[in-house]
């Protein structure tokens, strides 16, 4: 449907309380996200299960391959053999490995056999496995023949402790290979984690760069009423801090439902009508099933303000504005379409990105971009909108956040977005205004 937007009647609001709201907003600070020590906790514990389980199996391993080899022998020489009761001093004998491990993951810890001093590591690792080979043999044995009511197996005490040793190898073995995993998990979390705050931080600048050049563009146009139209311009003034007041109060990620940044847009739009008047009709096209979805912050007042300034505001007469906003399969379309001057001579529908350190001419770069906002590279900062949507779009969803300027049916200019389409909770966000 079409509806022509007029300025609001009645007298102006006052923007004293802006002041307070910027001060409130910048004094507020998020809550402390403790997410990260908890899965570097839960992380740790999964390492110490695996340590654990792997200790117990390998035991358990070693208790039925000397049972079964016991029995055989036993089987050999003519004997009955008690299975349970062979397994089960088996695993008694094994078992008591166990109270070892703890110190065998101590002098893993301490001693790594890593590429800085592996030969010294090696070497006390060496020593601390025949020591605890021998603590097993020697110390332990006695009590544990006394408590399984037999003595351990025949043969020669060198025997016994090779096998004990062999035994804390393989321990030592999964503990290194548990200790290098987790500290590569641990640099690959800290790598995501400065990529991530490396992206976060170059969104922060594209963002911020797009509320100077907003409020440059719209005080121009306060600015050029402020002689001859004094009422309007002051209007335009109160209505401008009533929508800084809600972009002080936008969210603090990246992103927020279509429906409130159709909010902000509503009051962005209510700022032009008084600067337009009656030269100005906007149609919607906007499908209910899509409000919840989330889009960036701010996506659509750069293209709409675009439309104005290069197409209605560089002509005379009415013209309209019609946004859209649709289902396109898995992906939300955005489209701001105008009816105005159209893209410059010889510009063509662009959609790709600016060249940025890939070796691509840097003049053939610019002539690209300044097509692609459909304005003369004049130096005066026009298309900085229209560019810094598509780096954040790209910065956000990568190959599938597109926005591509072209000519329109009709002729003026439209701005097509598609990005992925994913709804967020109502109740998760809310209007900024």
């Amino acid at each position: 449907m079409s509806a022509t937007i007029g300025a609001p009647s009645g007298a102006p609001e006052g923007a004293t309380d802006l002041a307070t709201d910027l001060a409130t907003d910048l004094a507020t600070e998020g809550a402390t996200d403790v997410a990260t020590g908890v899965a570097s906790a839960d992380a740790r514990r999964r390492d110490r299960l695996v340590v654990v389980g792997g200790t117990i199996a390998l035991t358990t391993f070693f208790a039925l391959l000397y049972a079964l080899r016991a029995g055989i022998t036993a089987l050999d020489r003519g004997e009955s053999v008690a299975w349970g009761r062979q397994i089960g001093t088996s695993l008694a004998i094994w078992w008591a490995c166990l109270p070892l491990v703890p110190v065998m993951a101590w002098l893993v810890r301490v001693a790594p056999v890593a590429r800085r001093h592996w030969l010294r590591n090696a070497l006390i690792l060496g020593a601390g496995m025949l020591l605890l080979a021998a603590v097993r043999q020697y110390a332990m044995a006695p009590v544990v023949a006394m408590l399984i009511g037999v003595p351990e197996s025949p043969g020669s005490d060198v025997a016994r402790m090779l096998s004990y040793f062999a035994t804390f190898f393989i321990v030592a073995g999964l503990l290194h290979a548990v200790h290098f995993y987790t500290g590569l998990r641990a640099r690959e979390v800290e790598a995501a984690r400065l990529a991530q705050s490396l992206a976060e931080a170059r969104l922060a600048t594209l963002r911020a760069q797009l509320q100077p050049h907003f409020l440059f563009n719209t005080l121009n146009a306060i600015t050029a009423l402020v002689h001859h139209e004094p009422y309007t311009a002051d209007r335009m003034l109160t209505r401008l801090a009533t929508l800084l007041r809600s972009a002080l109060r936008a969210p603090a990620g990246e992103e927020h439902a279509l429906r409130d940044e159709l909010e902000v847009l509503d009051q962005y739009l209510e700022l032009m009508a008084m600067r337009f008047g009656d030269r100005l009709a906007v149609e919607r096209v906007i499908d209910p099933a899509v409000l919840d979805a989330a889009v960036p912050w701010m996506v659509l007042q750069p293209l709409v303000e675009n439309a104005l300034e290069h197409g209605l505001g560089e002509r005379s007469g009415a013209g309209r504005v019609r946004i859209e906003a649709v289902r396109d399969g898995q992906r939300l379309r955005l489209t701001v379409e105008d009816d105005g001057v159209g893209l410059a001579e010889g510009a063509r529908a662009y959609g790709g990105d600016e060249a940025e350190g890939d070796g691509t001419d840097s003049t053939n770069a610019t002539n690209a971009t300044n097509a692609t906002d459909g304005v003369a590279a004049n130096g005066d900062g026009r298309g900085i909108g229209v560019r810094n949507t598509r780096r954040r779009l790209r910065q956000l969803h990568g190959a599938a956040g597109t926005l591509v300027l072209e000519p329109g049916p009709a002729g003026g200019t439209r701005a097509v977005v598609h990005l992925p389409l994913r709804t967020l909770d109502p109740r998760a966000t809310g209007a900024h205004a």
